[in-house]
C-alpha cells in the first residue's frame, strides 16, 4: 500500500471537508445578518407610520410543514370516563356527553376544574371563545402546542344552562401527521411586512395578537382534513388576518367563513335536488 499517496488524500478529504463547514457557517452567518437588516428595517417602517405591536411575536422557526388531521373514534375512551348511559355518538365523529348533575363554571379555575375531572385529553384543547347568545363555550385542539382551526367545525364544545353550569358537552378529536417535506418557515416580522407590502397596515394601526396556528381552509377529504401554517393577526382588535407560514399568502377569518358559508349552501342545494329527483 501507498502509505504516502493514501496520507495526500486523507489530507486533501479533511481540506475539503473544512472548506465545506466554514462555507456553511458563513452562509448562515450571511443569512442571519440578512435577517436582522430586514427586520431592523421593517421597525423603520412600523416606527416612520407609528405601527405598533403590542403583543409578543411567536417563536422562529427554521422550518415547517402542513398537517393532516384523521378524525379518531374516541367513543369507548369516553364512555370508561362518563358511563355508556351518558354517551351519544353523532356521525361516528362527535361524541355527545350529557352530565347527570350540572357543574358550575363561573370563572376559568372552574372550567379548568371541570377539564381535568370530566374532559377525555383535556390537555390537549384550550380556550376559542363564549356565545353568550346561545351559552355554549368553544375549544380548539392543538398540535405542538399550536391551535388548530378546523374546517366548520368545533372539536369541543360545551353547553351551559342559565346558572352557569355545563349540562352536556360535545366533544371530537384528531390525530394529526406531518404531510410532505418541511419547507422554510416565514419568519413573524416578514409575515407582518406582507401586510405593510399589500397596504393592510395603514398609519397609527396596532398589532394586537400574533399567533402561529394550523388552519382547515377546505373541506375534509372523507375522515382526513390538511391543515396549513398560518400567522393569525389581530389589528386594531377588530380585524383578523391570516398569513401562510410558508408561502405568505394573506387571507382574512371573513373571508373564509363567507367561503364556507358559499360551499355549505352549494351542497344543501346539491341535497335537495337529488332528494327531488328521487
Amino acid at each position: 500500500m501507498d502509505w504516502s499517496r493514501t496520507k495526500t488524500i486523507f489530507v486533501i478529504a479533511f481540506l475539503l471537508l473544512n472548506t465545506f463547514l466554514i462555507y456553511q457557517i458563513a452562509d448562515k452567518r450571511n443569512d442571519s445578518d440578512v435577517n436582522i437588516k430586514a427586520q431592523n428595517t421593517l421597525e423603520v417602517r412600523l416606527n416612520d407610520m407609528n405601527i405598533t405591536v403590542t403583543d409578543e411575536l411567536p417563536e422562529e422557526q427554521d422550518e415547517i410543514s402542513h398537517i393532516v388531521g384523521e378524525s379518531a373514534d374516541i367513543e369507548e375512551d369516553i364512555i370508561n370516563q362518563a358511563g355508556e348511559e351518558n354517551v351519544n355518538t353523532l356521525d361516528n365523529r362527535f361524541v355527545e356527553v350529557t352530565l347527570e348533575d350540572p357543574y358550575a363554571v363561573s370563572n376559568q379555575e372552574d372550567v379548568s376544574n371541570f377539564f381535568d375531572q370530566h374532559i377525555w385529553n383535556a390537555e390537549e384543547y384550550e380556550y376559542d371563545e363564549w356565545d353568550s347568545s346561545d351559552n355554549q363555550m368553544y375549544f380548539n385542539q392543538t398540535y405542538n402546542e399550536n391551535t388548530v382551526v378546523t374546517y366548520e367545525e368545533d372539536q369541543l364544545v360545551l353547553f351551559l344552562n342559565d346558572d352557569s353550569e355545563v349540562e352536556s358537552y360535545i366533544q371530537s378529536y384528531l390525530t394529526f401527521e406531518e404531510e410532505g417535506k418541511k419547507k422554510d418557515m416565514l419568519a413573524p416580522y416578514r409575515a407582518i411586512e406582507k401586510l405593510l407590502d399589500d397596504s393592510i397596515l395603514s398609519y397609527n394601526d396596532e398589532i394586537n395578537e400574533m399567533e402561529i396556528g394550523y388552519y382547515s381552509l377546505f373541506p375534509p377529504e372523507g375522515m382526513a382534513q390538511v391543515l396549513a401554517p398560518m400567522y393569525r393577526i389581530e389589528v386594531n382588535e377588530e380585524d383578523e388576518y391570516l398569513v401562510n407560514a410558508i408561502d405568505g399568502s394573506i387571507r382574512t377569518l371573513q373571508e373564509v367563513e363567507e367561503e364556507t358559508d358559499d360551499i355549505e349552501d352549494n351542497q344543501t342545494d346539491e341535497e335537495t335536488e337529488e332528494e327531488e329527483d328521487e
